[in-house]
């Protein structure tokens, strides 16, 4: 039996039917694990099946009476079939069972998260509407549409940055294998990667002029990336990192 999730477990049987192509009722299915809401939704655990659909059978005419026989390969045909493969051939398959199970796996709690993310901006007095814009086996980018976006940005974006790990925490806890997880409302993201170069810039001509180091407040690692790829190439000054998260930040410097 091939196992399904869901957040409930009328979501899991229709996973399942989407997957095997048939209807619901026509599913055999066993619960494996039931599902719990868990404390904020974080540490919610999936409603989990093994489900089967009945194998169709065609029959053939006989003088005798009907015979029976599959139409889909028996599990003794495919073994041979992938024995019969090279073992890089073999390698190239399992490879992209494993892709097919992890993509599986984010389209399914990605779901889950926006829900969670709707949730959690609830408490906290905001109304958010999240849509998933880009969506791989380890990558995930939701736009949160809001009529009060600075509540959901925060303070140079701390707010946002916080939910952004969070929701990788989701993930992870859920078993999505190394996600990593872009929130972004309406176009603050672009408007802080400008304020981002600005304010490179800016220390740069003061590192110049003084010969003295500045120390840049606490950031993001992904911020923090974007100012030490960009400022490498400057011949005149260094950068590096300071601190520990997520007090974490970039000194620029004199070479």
């Amino acid at each position: 039996m091939a196992r399904f999730e869901g957040k409930t477990v009328e979501q899991a049987k229709a996973a399942a039917a989407i997957q095997l192509g048939c209807t619901v009722d026509k599913l055999t299915f066993k619960l494996i694990q039931a599902p719990k809401k868990g404390w904020l939704g974080l540490f919610r655990q999936p409603a989990i099946i093994e489900a089967t659909k009945p194998i169709t059978l065609s029959v053939i005419k006989s003088d005798h009476k009907p015979v029976l026989t599959p139409l889909k390969p028996s599990s003794r045909d495919e073994a041979e079939t992938v024995q019969s493969l090279t073992d890089k051939e073999r390698e190239q398959l399992e490879n992209k069972r494993h892709y097919e199970a992890n993509l599986a796996k984010m389209k399914t709690e990605s779901l889950a998260l926006v829900d969670y993310l709707i949730d959690v901006f609830k408490q906290l007095g905001v109304e958010v509407q999240p849509q998933i814009t880009q969506q791989t086996v380890h990558d995930l980018k939701i736009d949160l549409t809001t009529a009060e976006p600075g509540k959901v940005v925060g303070y140079h974006g701390r707010r946002l940055n916080a939910m952004e790990v969070v929701a990788t925490t989701f993930l992870i806890y859920h078993g999505v294998k190394d996600p990593q997880v872009w929130l972004n409302v309406g176009d603050y993201r672009e408007r802080r990667k400008r304020a981002l170069t600005k304010l490179g810039q800016q220390s740069v001509t003061r590192v110049i002029a003084s010969h003295q180091a500045v120390f840049l407040d606490p950031m993001p690692a992904r911020e923090r990336k974007f100012l030490h790829q960009m400022l490498e190439k400057e011949p005149l000054v260094k950068t590096y990192s300071h601190g520990r998260e997520p007090y974490r930040s970039i000194v620029i410097a004199s070479k």
